[in-house]
């Protein structure tokens, strides 16, 4: 049974083989109208060979035309039409000797390279019956006995036709066994002309993407890339017809089922510069764990920034926002406040009514003081019993009011205490955070359950 690849690659050498039996009529055709424009024995009938070589030339144009669409047992009658042809035309001319026996050397040469040496063997065959006829037939054979000059073209043809076909299987054979390869492996293996079209297929091409060789090679290659990577796969394809190689480049490839295949090419130019020779990976799945894992990373990576207690961001999210923000304030210049809420007495409570008690108080207090913020604040877990809260684009009057606000919303009867800092542009981050937490510990200090502002440094 065919495969796709045999079915697709019948066409173009059904198609060389006929344009060369075409070939083969007008190039004898031609011969003999240079015999008769060139000194030649007298004797023959010219009439008789212009219209011989009319015919020829006629049925070459035809077959040309035709192309492909020349049968095979077509091109066997043609064939065969050419040797008596020639025949005729030796006997036209009344001497078996000349150049049209040439045109016998030439038959033996298409057939010997189209067809199997047993097929190129018939028409051998039939070549030496129908010479072997004319020169019984024919007036002279130009000092030479009928048998010796029949003897002579069977030995000089055989040979051509065993060494041609010889030559020929050997070629066979080899890309029989390349081809054996290129199909095996598991690369999707390929060449692209210039005009952006696959020429060559393995079969890797359909166990990946779905589709048959013939309808890849049907529209250039391109018009199957993912809109978002056509722009760098031309640019890419741009730079291999300039010479260049491709390496390692990703681009995504519509599969027959409609899905996206990721695949990543290595290509470069021909010797010729007439193709590109291209291999494809489908990595497709590997794409999809990498993105798996990115996304577990960074899942990893929110959990390292979030408090396991309460869900509120924890110390380290912290040393990542409090940066960014102040260099926010620095270049919009425009104020930033901070405040650390302590919750009064939980050491007490912990005591008291035990750590669980004591968690359900800590989770409490981040729900409420996190749903009484602004959204552009931030409150973050910032150790034990303590919060921070960041309040950015915030004057002191206005962070003031705030952080009552949020002790107000203190839950489950406990109240806080606070201390709150405006940033002066120049000081450090554990700067900041040192006059926060001063101020707390002054807040602490005269009675606890209130709120202490830390003075300007400079």
């Amino acid at each position: 049974m065919a495969t796709p690849q045999n079915r697709v690659s019948i066409r173009p050498v059904a198609r060389t083989r006929a344009r060369a039996t075409a070939a083969l009529l007008v190039a004898g055709a031609a011969l003999v109208a240079i015999s008769l424009l060139l000194p030649h024995p007298s004797g023959g009938d010219e009439n008789a060979l212009v219209l011989t070589a009319l015919a020829m030339a006629v049925a070459g144009g035809i077959v040309w035309a035709l192309g492909d669409k020349v049968p095979g047992w077509g091109v066997h009658t043609i064939l065969a039409g050419v040797v008596a042809t020639t025949s005729l035309l030796i006997f036209e001319s009344g001497i078996a000797v000349g150049q049209y026996g040439t045109i016998f050397v030439w038959s033996t040469l298409v057939t010997s390279i189209y067809f199997p040496r047993r097929v190129a063997a018939v028409h051998l065959g039939w070549l030496l019956a129908t010479y072997g006829t004319v020169l019984l037939l024919v007036e002279s054979t130009a000092g030479y006995s009928p048998l010796t000059r029949w003897l002579f073209t069977l030995i000089s043809l055989s040979v051509v036709m065993l060494l041609i076909t010889g030559i020929v299987a050997r070629r066979a054979r080899a890309d029989e066994r390349a081809r054996h390869f290129f199909d095996l492996s598991r690369d999707m293996l390929c060449t692209a002309n210039m005009d952006g079209y696959f020429v060559e297929l393995n079969d890797a091409w359909t166990q990946a993407l779905g589709y048959r060789l013939d309808e890849l090679r049907a529209v250039p290659f391109v018009e199957r890339v993912h809109p978002e990577d056509r722009e760098r796969t031309e640019a890419e394809a741009a730079g291999l017809f300039e010479g260049g190689e491709t390496l390692s480049f990703e681009n995504r490839y519509l599969a027959k089922d409609g899905t996206w295949h990721w695949l990543r090419w290595s290509s470069q130019l021909s010797p010729d510069e007439s193709l590109i020779y291209a291999r494809a990976a489908d990595i497709t799945e590997l794409k999809q764990i990498e993105a798996e894992r990115e996304e577990l990373l960074e899942q990893v990576r929110e959990m390292a920034r979030r408090d396991a207690l309460t869900g509120l961001p924890n110390r380290r999210a912290l040393e990542e926002q409090l940066p960014q923000a102040m260099a926010r304030a620095r270049r919009q210049r425009s104020t930033l406040s901070v405040a650390i809420f302590d919750i009064d007495h939980f050491k007490d409570y912990n005591d008291t009514y035990g750590h669980l008690a004591g968690d359900e108080v800590l989770r409490a207090c981040g729900k409420a003081w996190d749903s009484a913020l602004r959204a552009e604040d931030t409150i973050a877990r910032f150790g034990g019993e303590e919060f921070l809260v960041l309040l950015p684009d915030t004057p002191p009057e206005e962070a003031g009011e705030i952080v009552e606000r949020l002790r107000a919303k203190t839950p489950m009867g406990q109240s806080c205490s606070a201390g709150l800092a405006c940033w002066d542009y120049a000081e450090s981050i554990d700067e900041l955070l040192g006059r926060a937490d001063q101020a707390l510990y002054l807040a602490k200090a005269g009675g606890r359950d209130q709120m202490a502002e830390a003075p300007l440094a400079r």
